[in-house]
């Protein structure tokens, strides 16, 4: 994935994420890659749906799956033929909407935070960075103390698609949060990675994705489970219901085109009615 299809290392560990899952998965049931069939891949990914996989994460994993049974396929470890019988389903605005909390339990989840304890307030600056800027958990975890611009209030961020730079203001808010964790939770380490794990010997905090889903949903703020990434659309749909064009959104959340982002547009009919007539009023 990094050297013939030019991934970004974020983007191959995750890839690496699902096919552990499901060859622990296929271990009770094989331990030869040469016999693992579709039906077996069908059967996974229906028991992960059924868990509560979303539709997002679904085609993700099974992307995910298709890469190493083709790279494999070229090893002669797998039958050949599969990688190209998984078949992905294609992710549009027709096939899901966006799923996340309202900006109201967002901010309440923030102010319920305790700063006092460390893991608290550790997930205050990151739970603050998803929510503000629309960071996805790989783009939390590459983030450097060189990344803050303290002087001119400027946040550098390292988009995981295609490996875009952004620049964004740094708001008072998340740079004190930011500030609060380094002065007094974030260790002294030899490591340039802004958040580091809590228990020794201290690292880069790698997963953060489980540990922020744990403590969001301890705070009993939601109506059902979420996780890290939903801050991110949370993100975009308060956007969108302030008015803001899908086109600005694309570009806030670092995505090249507008098809990613239609999905917010079915989340919220009455802003998407906004935004339309805040950019057609003066045409029509």
């Amino acid at each position: 994935m990094d050297g013939q299809l030019g991934y970004l290392p974020a983007s191959s560990q995750s890839c690496a994420s699902s096919v552990t899952r499901f060859l622990s998965w296929m271990s009770s049931r094989t331990n030869s890659l040469i016999s693992i069939s579709l039906a077996d891949i069908d059967v996974f990914l229906s028991e992960r749906r059924s868990g509560g996989w979303s539709h997002r994460t679904s085609i993700n994993e099974t992307q995910s799956l298709r890469t190493f049974f083709r790279y494999a396929e070229s090893r002669g470890w797998s039958a050949g033929g599969l990688s190209r019988t998984v078949r992905v389903e294609r992710a549009g605005a027709s096939a899901a909407t966006a799923m996340c909390p309202s900006w109201e339990q967002v901010c309440s989840l923030l102010a319920a935070l305790d700063c006092s304890g460390k893991s608290h307030c550790r997930a205050k600056a990151i739970l603050l960075l998803a929510a503000r800027y629309g960071l996805r958990r790989s783009e939390l975890v590459r983030l450097t103390l060189d990344d803050l611009d303290w002087r001119d209030e400027v946040l550098t961020v390292r988009r995981s698609k295609r490996g875009r730079i952004q620049q964004f203001p740094l708001e008072k808010e998340v740079g004190d949060a930011i500030i609060r964790y380094v002065s007094e939770v974030r260790p002294s380490s030899r490591f340039r990675q802004l958040f580091l794990t809590l228990q020794k010997p201290h690292r880069p905090a790698v997963n953060l994705g489980s540990a922020m889903r744990k403590l969001m949903n301890s705070q009993k703020v939601f109506d059902r489970d979420w996780g890290l990434h939903s801050l991110r659309h949370a993100c975009a749909t308060e956007l969108l219901r302030k008015g803001t064009s899908l086109k600005a959104i694309a570009d806030f959340l670092g995505r090249r085109g507008l098809q990613s982002v239609s999905i917010y547009a079915h989340s919220d009919y009455r802003a998407l009615a906004r935004v339309a007539e805040a950019d057609l009023g003066g045409v029509l």
